[in-house]
């Protein structure tokens, strides 16, 4: 795999007057079309197919994409491919699985075809990555959204011209919300963010979209924030999304009960469990309001943890921890002194991929008491 997306660099800026026949490029795709063969991984097959149609061997590319077509996986309207290991840059789970769909996307874009199956196949993998983007309209690790951008750019038709600007009317519940106005430029734009919620009502909500005159294609991406409350503490002990069973997060401090000023420690127990994944865990440990961090005691967990925790961050309600969690988990601790009495819970605890977020377990905060 490694030597796949190293031959996608090599082709896309090796020079072309270079003797082909000794070049590394050409030993590379030699090595891979020997190989590619004996492994049913996706991001290999379609890193070779994308390096192999840069280098003008359209055949080679063309049987990697038939091997591409044979992986796929429908799900309703849409197509995907499944990550069987990491990809190079860690990503695994659902992040992993859009990074490499994104990349057979790319590399199905590349074949000029008339084939109707590719063509759908390609329709279907774009659907996919179109609504799978988080709620922060990217798709949760760096490389994953590289790729989907750069298969959305490939997708765009260059014959399109640019056109008078539309508009589009937002309707809840059959009122109108909103009017926006589109952009008349047809590349790729910011979004635009427009808050909805003093439309919303305390119960079903409708809401449409309705455009006015044509133009280039519009992406609509609808994010919902709430709160649910925490159940009893036996209950809510964690809240687990997206793979997080392959984590375990365990936060304890010795006490919940203290005065204004003194010293309270925390104590926490990260750990990956099983094989998926590999690559950095965060670890934000909750803090209740007014917690003055010993700075001292979070340089003397990271350099006691033999290189575990890679940096941490201060923050007004958590502490950020950066780890390489070892076999058996890692295990530091902390202190910090409350400013303010006050009876109050603090943030909730997490523990996340950073490969993958979507991977994450939640602990529910403690109730602290400082007279």
């Amino acid at each position: 795999m490694l030597t796949a997306l190293v031959a996608r660099s090599l082709a896309s800026t090796e020079p072309k007057s270079q003797d082909q026949t000794t070049s590394p490029l050409t030993k590379a795709l030699n090595y891979l079309e020997a190989r590619a063969n004996d492994f049913n991984e996706p991001y290999l097959i379609a890193s070779y197919s994308l390096a192999s149609s840069q280098a003008g061997l359209t055949d080679q590319a063309q049987r990697a994409n038939i091997r591409l077509k044979e992986m796929a996986h429908a799900e309703g309207p849409r197509t995907y491919w499944a990550l069987e290991t990491n990809t190079p840059f860690y990503g695994w789970g659902l992040a992993g699985r859009i990074e490499t769909t994104a990349l057979v996307v790319q590399a199905l874009l590349n074949q000029n075809t008339s084939d109707q199956a590719f063509r759908e196949f390609r329709t279907r993998g774009l659907l996919f990555l179109i609504q799978n983007q988080d709620r922060y309209g990217v798709w949760y690790s760096t490389q994953a959204t590289v790729n989907v951008l750069e298969a959305l750019l490939s997708a765009s038709s260059a014959s399109q011209e640019s056109g008078n600007s539309d508009s589009i009317e937002i309707a809840i519940n059959g009122k109108l919300a909103q009017r926006v106005t589109l952009p008349s430029d047809r590349r790729m734009m910011a979004p635009l963010y427009i808050d909805l919620s003093p439309a919303i009502i305390n119960s079903n909500n409708q809401i449409e979209f309705h455009r006015s005159g044509s133009g280039s294609p519009v992406g609509v991406q609808l994010v919902t924030t709430y709160y649910l409350p925490w159940r009893s503490q036996t209950e809510a002990a964690h809240v687990r999304s997206g793979g997080a069973e392959e984590l375990k997060l365990a936060t304890r401090f010795d006490k919940n009960e203290a005065k204004v000023g003194e010293e309270i420690t925390c104590r926490v127990k990260v750990e990956r469990v099983g094989f998926r994944g590999y690559g950095m865990l965060l670890a934000e440990i909750g803090l209740p309001p007014g917690a003055d961090v010993d700075r001292a005691s979070l340089e003397t967990a990271m350099r006691g943890s033999e290189w575990a925790i890679n940096q941490y961050d201060v923050l007004p309600d958590r502490v950020v921890v950066y780890l390489w969690p070892r076999a058996g988990g890692s295990e530091f601790s902390f202190k910090f002194r409350p400013r303010l009495a006050m009876s109050a819970k603090a943030s909730a605890s997490s523990l996340y991929d950073y490969y993958n977020p979507e991977a994450r377990v939640i602990a529910a905060p403690g109730t602290f008491v400082v007279r």
